[in-house]
């Protein structure tokens, strides 16, 4: 790969990199403390969309496509990495898998690659 192709993914790597370390840092427990929601959604699932929707936008804005074909590829590689995630942080004493995340993971990666299609039209 070319320096410059690199530069293009360079964004995308170092967001990849900080979902990576921010998901599989320990948390401390938590008491049955309620999670504050944002239009009946937890505010972690928008967190969790919001992320995997930047990092989609950031593959896409690398590749500098808006290939509907590509960009879903791009969507499914963001899905791909936030699943692995998900698993790793039930190697994580204080973390868990989640289903409901690894959704929002989805549904964020989606839209984004939905919003980054139209908005090149």
């Amino acid at each position: 790969m070319d320096s410059s192709r690199f530069r293009r993914y360079a964004p995308a790597v170092a967001f990849a990199a900080l979902l990576l370390v921010t998901s599989l840092v320990p948390v401390p427990e938590s008491g049955t403390e309620a999670v504050p929601t944002l239009l009946g959604v937890a505010l972690d699932k928008w967190v969790h969309a919001g992320s995997y929707g930047t990092l989609t936008t950031l593959l896409a804005w690398g590749k500098r496509t808006r290939t509907a074909a590509v960009v879903a590829a791009l969507a499914a590689v963001a899905v791909g990495y936030g699943a692995g995630i998900e698993i790793l942080q039930g190697l994580v004493a204080t973390r868990d898998t989640s289903g409901a995340d690894f959704v929002a993971n989805a549904v964020g990666a989606t839209l984004a690659g939905v919003a980054w299609l139209w908005y090149g039209r």
